[in-house]
């Protein structure tokens, strides 16, 4: 019986050897990670530049999608840029930012360029102390794609890693989880109804869309500030709009 139950624990040993075996093997470039090896050049890149990333979308979005703007309205400390506006009184405003998905990737791109480079020469140097010869990995340039559902980065910046093979890369590209680009297009409707009939009737756009919530200031001065969220991101865009505006103690300004 001694026996046997020794052979017993030798083939348990031998089972869970075979299976930590080809475990390693499935998930051999996490491990790798962890224990201090390699990086996955991808990851490496992902994880360096996506807080700057995030930082960039919160500023933005909290000032019209313009990282200095000008034409803007001081609101909770804040310096949110006009998306439609006219000095005038009783008439409608003009449209300042058609495009304002195509202008947020822009400002986005600028505000995360420098971190891209440092990213870049960072990864060159991880792979240099690891005995790898490293050519290219300098002059990266980034780029932001606002689509539904997330915000996808791409740093080209081409290098080639050359240690017992050689390994090719062209991009790096990884993705956000993020509503933005509902907010943005939400953000665009409303303008159109400030430029075409002076106001927007936010209340039709939470009804048809329960997880979308905005929030409308009027002030003093004849301006709105809207606030347009994602219930469940807790994600949100503001900017301003002056629009059929009437004189203090007239109309709507009253």
């Amino acid at each position: 019986m001694r026996k046997r139950g020794q052979t017993a624990v030798f083939i348990i040993v031998a089972v869970v050897i075979v299976v930590l075996g080809i475990l390693i093997y499935l998930l051999y470039p996490k491990i790798s990670t962890v224990f201090g090896m390699d990086a996955e050049p991808n990851s490496f890149m992902k994880t360096c530049v996506e807080p700057t990333v995030k930082e960039g979308v919160e500023l933005l979005s909290k000032q019209g999608g313009y990282l200095n703007p000008e034409g803007y309205v001081l609101h909770n400390g804040n310096m949110v840029k006009y998306l439609c506006y006219i000095s005038s009184y009783y008439v409608p405003c003009y449209v300042q930012q058609p495009m304002i998905r195509a202008h947020f990737e822009q400002e986005l791109e600028q505000m995360i360029q420098n971190k891209a480079d440092e990213c870049a020469g960072d990864l060159k140097e991880y792979y240099e102390d690891r005995g790898y010869d490293v050519s290219g990995g300098t002059n990266a340039e980034a780029s932001v794609s606002v689509v539904p559902n997330r915000i996808n980065i791409v740093v080209n910046i081409p290098m080639t890693l050359t240690k017992d093979t050689t390994q090719r890369f062209e991009d790096f590209k990884f993705s956000i989880p993020s509503k933005l680009y509902s907010l943005l297009m939400t953000a665009l409707s409303i303008i159109d109804f400030e430029s075409t009939y002076g106001d927007s009737e936010t209340t039709l756009y939470m009804q048809y869309y329960p997880d979308l919530k905005i929030r409308k200031t009027k002030l003093i001065d004849g301006s709105t500030v809207y606030t347009v969220g994602d219930v469940n991101s807790e994600e949100s865009f503001t900017f301003a709009s002056r629009s059929l505006a009437w004189p203090p103690g007239y109309g709507f300004g009253g």
